[in-house]
């Protein structure tokens, strides 16, 4: 994938330069986010994970946070999550639509460097929840991924509201922490792009969230099938009504159609409706699909698994940097 029309500086390692002692272990440091302005109405944080924990040491690219100083923010936080391979620079056009609504908007790195899919594709059905349980809590649930707390997800998550509530103190980022050890889960809206996708419907399985879209994802389905992994059909504690999914009929990876069944059998209510013919706000539906042609077509190997959510694929308005899909993203994940 290439780089974003989105430009900003990415920030050099920041391991540890304060001091650790045995009550600090992991000593950050907070404040070094190299801060920009993408455009009149944003500004912009790149945040190296290791200048919010320095215990953290596995996919060290950068976290990126947006907010929109002249929008009244809505007491909400948008969390990001990346596909396989995929890191938070490749997603700041999504993320930075969400600060535009007025959200606490972040795109979080975290270790995806193989498909949960391919991991699991010779073992027990149990081994796709088992796997995603231990890349999101850091418990050692999997014999396939090796994740400890400081490099999970909430981690992450959690020492990043940390880093930010320090370095913006007026932009108020502690009311989405709890204890300031856990994320208030029920003021997050949550996506994520196909592993990223699969990942957010298991924090909304796990935590009641406040909204939920998995985009070219319906969670994991087991090696060669069209029959999804035993834990995305488990109770969700979030309700069903803010469940909601957007995928390509074209999707070269992700197979549409057992997808939009699987998100029918987890509570997502009326027809998948093609956002190519139909304005916001859609209706009552949770299931969105599009057969967009891609932008840059020949710069990945999936463009249309990615046309739904990644910068480089996802297709302009004519002549501008601005995203045919603004609103569709708007109405699905931050409304």
């Amino acid at each position: 994938m290439r780089l974003t029309s989105v430009a900003v500086a990415l920030i050099a390692a920041a391991a540890c330069s304060t001091p650790s002692t045995p009550d600090d272990p992991c000593a950050a440091t907070p404040g070094t986010g190299i801060r920009t302005g993408s455009s009149a109405d944003l500004t912009i944080w790149v945040v190296h994970p290791r200048s919010t924990d320095g215990c953290i040491t596995q996919r060290l690219d950068s976290h990126f946070v947006f907010r929109a100083p002249a929008v009244t923010p809505v007491g909400r936080l948008f969390v990001f999550l990346p596909g396989t391979t995929a890191i938070a620079q490749y997603y700041q056009l999504i993320v930075a639509e969400a600060a535009r609504a007025g959200y606490h908007a972040v795109g979080i790195s975290y270790p995806n460097d193989n498909a949960v899919g391919v991991l699991c594709a010779s073992q027990p059905a149990t081994c796709y929840g088992d796997a995603r349980l231990e890349i999101l809590t850091g418990q050692a649930t999997s014999s396939v991924v090796a994740v400890d707390r400081a490099n999970c997800i909430e981690n992450r998550i959690v020492k990043l509201l940390r880093f930010m509530r320090t370095t913006e103190p007026a932009g108020d980022w502690g009311q989405f922490l709890l204890g300031d050890t856990a994320v208030v889960w029920s003021k997050v809206a949550v996506a994520g792009h196909s592993q990223g996708g699969g990942h957010t419907l298991f924090i909304a399985q796990r935590y009641a969230v406040w909204r939920a879209t998995a985009y070219s994802s319906a969670g994991d389905f087991l090696a060669g099938s069209a029959t999804v992994a035993p834990w995305v059909l488990q109770p969700y504690a979030t309700p069903a009504t803010r469940l909601f999914g957007f995928i390509s009929n074209a999707d070269e990876l992700v197979s549409p159609v057992p997808t939009l069944a699987a998100w029918s059998a987890i509570g997502m209510a009326g027809a998948a409706v093609d956002v190519d013919v139909t304005t916001p706000p859609f209706g009552a539906t949770q299931r969105f699909v599009t057969t967009a042609a891609p932008a840059n077509p020949l710069v990945t190997v999936s463009p249309n698994h990615n046309v739904v959510a990644v910068d480089v694929n996802t297709p302009k308005v004519g002549g501008t940097t601005t995203p045919v899909f603004a609103g569709v993203w708007r109405a699905l994940s931050f409304p």
